[in-house]
């Protein structure tokens, strides 16, 4: 399944048509694996959680453990984590080499970027809240009908949260760019980049990615991994795929 991600000129993503080989003129191929974050008591609960700074649940561990068997002995070109402390405990349960520094630095092999643009959708004043608690609020129902024109209470707009997910697409593709200029030849696999995140990350950006994919078309579970490879043409221009991890 693929597609050529462009951009349009009120800034919204655009699908256009593609060869019938569309791999064949592109060279660089990037495989993204992305990992959702294992459960918090409010994931449990089901209260929205977005920028609220929870821990894993006790017994985390076990419940990340077939992910992290997986995971083993698979290299990766470069680590993205959410800089928030359930995607860091993760990202140090399934990747046990990563040592936690400090809140703001990990050490590992290649060394970890924590990246403030991962994180889920600032809920604002709802965060913490459940349906039950906010389904008589005229404001979170229109919401809840309209996310791109609505934004909670002291929140973050959907125009914000994805054109920061747009700006870390930017960012991957000036890396491999980069990382292309500095060497001599191409492997035959293709880079592996680890990205642990939240669950409206990985939807919003399969949703910009994969075509026929909207926003709830993925639910990803924590601790959930899905595998998208990306062929990288010019800055906004992707073929994506959606893999099985």
């Amino acid at each position: 399944m693929t597609l050529k991600y462009g951009m349009e000129e009120k800034g919204k993503p655009s699908f256009g048509s593609v060869s019938e080989d569309p791999w064949r003129d592109l060279k660089r191929d990037l495989e993204l694996v992305l990992v959702r974050h294992g459960n918090t008591r409010w994931n449990r609960e089901r209260r929205y959680l977005g920028h609220s700074d929870l821990g894993l649940l006790a017994g985390a561990e076990q419940e990340l453990e077939p992910l992290r068997r997986r995971l083993q002995g698979q290299s990766f070109a470069r680590i993205y984590c959410s800089d928030l402390k359930r995607c860091r405990q993760t990202l140090q349960i399934i990747l046990p080499e990563s040592a936690l520094k400090s809140r703001h630095a990990l050490s590992a092999k290649p060394p970890v970027i924590l990246e403030p643009r991962l994180r889920e959708l600032h809920f604002g004043d709802w965060d913490g809240k459940t349906y039950g608690m906010l389904k008589n609020v005229s404001l979170y129902r229109s919401w809840l009908d309209k996310p791109q024109r609505i934004t909670p209470p002291g929140g973050e707009s959907w125009a914000d949260f994805v054109n920061r997910l747009r700006s870390f697409l930017d960012s991957l593709y000036e890396w491999d760019i980069a990382m292309e200029s500095q060497q001599n030849t191409v492997s035959d696999a293709p880079p592996a980049v680890l990205v642990v995140t939240h669950g409206g990350v990985i939807r919003q950006l399969a949703c910009m990615l994969i075509p026929g994919h909207d926003f709830w078309s993925l639910n990803p579970k924590p601790g959930d991994a899905y595998t998208i490879r990306l062929r990288l043409g010019e800055s906004h221009q992707f073929i994506a795929e959606l893999l099985p991890y």
